[in-house]
Order: C-alpha cells, then structure tokens, then sequence
C-alpha cells in the first residue's frame, strides 16, 4: 500500500490527513491531526516558528494515529495573492493532417504560460480547457486524432511567489519533504463535486476561517478561479466588535446560537454573554447577532459577485448551481441565505471518495484535505501508467514528456 500525507495549513487550524491507497485504488483515511493554527494568516506566515510548530503538533498526532511515519507532504496552496485568467492560442502542426499529441498540448500550454507570467508571481497550475482542431469545436481530447492546426484554451492561475516560497519553508524547517502542491480550492472542488456538476456548471464556495476561495466549472473544465480575503474570523470578529466580548466568546457564540438570515429569528429570543470588564452576564437579541452575521456574510458574496463580474463569468450557466464547503458551511442558515442572494439551488459540499473514518473526514472542514489526497492519488496512478507503457516500449506515444504535462493529463483528465 502506498501512503500519502495532505496538508492543509489554514487560518485557524492546521489539518494533516495520513492516506493508504489499497490495490484497488482505494484511498483509506488512516490519521487525522489538527491544530489551531498560529504564525499563518490567510495563507501568509506571519512567523516562521510558530507555523512550523503548528505543522509538527499536527503532523504528530496523524503519525500516532496512523502508526507510520510521514516524511513528506502533499501541501495545498491558497491566498490573498491568487488569480487566474485564461489564454488562447493556436499552434500549426503540419500542412496536411498528422496524428496529435503530447507535445502540441505542451507548446500550446507554454505558451499560454509565457504571457501570463508576471513578476512576484509564480504560476502553479496551467489546465486546458477547450480544444478546437482545425474547424471542429468542442473536441474533448484531441490526443490521436488527425489535424493540421490545434486551438485550446488554457486556465493559468499563479500565486505570490514569497507566499509560496514561505509556506514551503515551513515544511522544510518541519524536516518534511514537499511532495507536491495543488491549488487549495481545486483540491476543494475535487472533494466535493460531481462530474455531473461540473459538467452542468457549478460555483463551489470554499469558506474558511480567513479565506473564501472559489472555482467555477463549465463545462466539465475549470473557467475561474480565485479567492476573497474574508471569512469565518471576519464574522467572529464582528461578533466581538458589537457585543465587546472577546474572540473566544465571540466564536462560541456564532457556533452555538448563529444563525446567517435576521429576519428568521425571533426577535424575542435572548442569549447569554459576559462583555469584557463586566462580572455578571447580560443578555442581548439573538436576532442581532444574526444581523451582524448576514451584513459580513453579504459582503463576502458581494466581493466574490465582483470578482465573477469582472472576468465576465455569468452565473446563467451555472445549472447546477453552488455547493459551498469550508468551516462556514456548517453555519446554521447560510444555504438558505446564499440561495437568496444568489437566487440559484445551493448544497453544502461533505468530501466524499475516501474510506475510513468517515465519522470524522465526511466535514466540509477537511474538503481541501480529502481533495488534496484524491489529487496526489491521480497523479501517483498516471505515473504508474506512464511507466507501465515505457517499460513495454511504448515511447513513441510521446508518454516521455515533462512531468508538468503528466500532471495536467492525470488531475483533469476528465476535462480533456
């Protein structure tokens, strides 16, 4: 069995996630550690040392549960600093028909990489999203097939380089190997949607503590894909701000008696807190703690409506409508208020495709996790076929081609 270890180091806790892939393919969740997170805000490292102390107790407690050492990691990628845009370009492959393949996907995503290049940034994923060859649209894989011009479009997304490189010391300084990275929102959407959605076009919502991270897919490819700084520590915030009790309270309060719509909550029921200075508890509306809740929670929409707005994505297309994961998603109301605000059908995402300690990893909270571990798994099973058709000479298939191409083919080989 092959062992796989996910990493999610995240505004308010640290998730590491220990994987055994049995002979059929099968991933078994074996160890589970968190943490509360501390020195790492919204993907930065705010100190060094308190991160990597996050990373070891987490790590830990996966090892001991697991029985097995873990020496590396699958690690997830988000931020402030991430974005993405998608390139077309075409490339003439001969003046008569000939067979497509690896290497005309490849000079089609290099140079979609080129012109999204940008300083402080580094690009971390280039997936093809649509092919056009020669005249036929809509061709979903064009690998063997005959042509003489070939069209893609390619989605790029990029990240800040320090907040890369930093997140990436943390590791290393942890004594752990980086064995991979993916997208953090990606690794969400692979937990939690169905091919179906994807297919029919779908906004999957990954609200967390300091992040709400989003993907679009159309399609059955990914069109968007980005992140907005806010999240669940805005709300509790809020929640300390207005009533002048402490975060503590404040996120305790927002867990036991939130809820995201005012105007569902009764307006005579009260709630117990103890503001800051005061020895005695006082009461206060439960329908104004929902007010503060819905305004943060509007504004987070608002931001991510921006952004869909900005890059001329439509949500007319998006029959299949969202499915919103992450701590937040376990607010009490917060379906019902995002169905409102955005008038579409909305599920809350649990990670589904793993097996074993389903009681504890079937969370919104672990969908970047789970989908990091299902991510590493595709790439481990393409590298394995690749090898497998080397070894019985298959090297004219072109199946020699840089890592980077194995990658796009074996993560999204159901959007190709």
């Amino acid at each position: 069995m092959k062992l796989i270890t996910a990493l999610d180091m995240g505004t308010s806790k640290v998730v590491a996630l220990a994987g055994e892939i049995d002979t059929f393919g099968d991933i078994h969740i074996i160890g589970v550690g968190e943490t509360p997170s501390k020195g790492i805000d919204r993907g930065y490292i705010t100190r060094l040392d308190l991160a990597v102390n996050s990373v070891l107790t987490a790590l830990k407690e996966a090892q001991e549960m697991a029985g097995a050492k873990l020496s590396g990691a699958v690690l997830g990628i988000s931020g402030p600093t991430l974005k993405s845009q998608n390139e077309r370009d075409t490339v003439s492959i001969a003046s008569h028909p000939v067979e497509i393949d690896y290497t005309h996907i490849e000079r089609i995503i290099d140079r979609a990489i080129m012109r999204a290049r940008e300083e402080g940034y580094e690009i971390v994923s280039a997936i093809p999203r649509r092919f056009i060859l020669d005249e036929q649209e809509g061709v979903m894989d064009p690998i063997g097939l005959l042509g003489s011009k070939l069209s893609a479009e390619v989605h790029v997304i990029k990240v800040g380089a320090s907040l890369l490189k930093n997140i990436e010391k943390v590791l290393h300084n942890a004594g752990l190997n980086v064995i991979d990275r993916f997208l953090s929102p990606l690794a969400s959407s692979e937990a939690v949607l169905t091919s179906e959605e994807k297919e029919e076009g779908a906004l999957m919502l990954d609200m967390g503590a300091g992040l709400t991270d989003f993907v679009v897919f159309l399609d059955g490819s990914v069109l968007l894909t980005g992140s907005v700084p806010m999240g669940g520590m805005n709300i509790t915030k809020d929640i300390a701000h207005f009533m002048k009790i402490n975060n503590e309270q404040a996120e305790r309060i927002k867990i036991e008696s939130g809820y995201a719509i005012a105007d569902l909550v009764n307006e005579a029921e009260r709630i117990k807190i103890k503001p800051r200075g005061e020895e005695k508890e006082i009461t206060v509306s439960r329908k104004q703690l929902a007010e503060v809740i819905q305004i943060r929670l509007e504004e987070i929409m608002e931001r991510v409506s921006e952004a869909l707005n900005s890059q001329g994505v439509s949500l007319d297309s998006i029959n299949a409508g969202i499915v919103i994961t992450g701590g937040c998603a376990k607010l009490a109301g917060i379906k019902e208020l995002l169905e409102r605000y955005f008038d579409l059908p909305v599920r809350i995402g649990h990670p589904m495709g793993v097996i074993g300690l389903k009681e504890k990893v079937q969370d919104p909270t672990y969908a970047t996790s789970v989908g990091l571990l299902k991510l590493a798994h595709k790439s481990l099973y393409m590298e394995k076929t690749h090898h497998a058709a080397q070894e019985k000479g298959a090297e004219q298939n072109s199946l020699s081609l840089s890592r980077f191409i194995e990658r796009v083919r074996s993560f999204f080989k159901d959007i190709l």
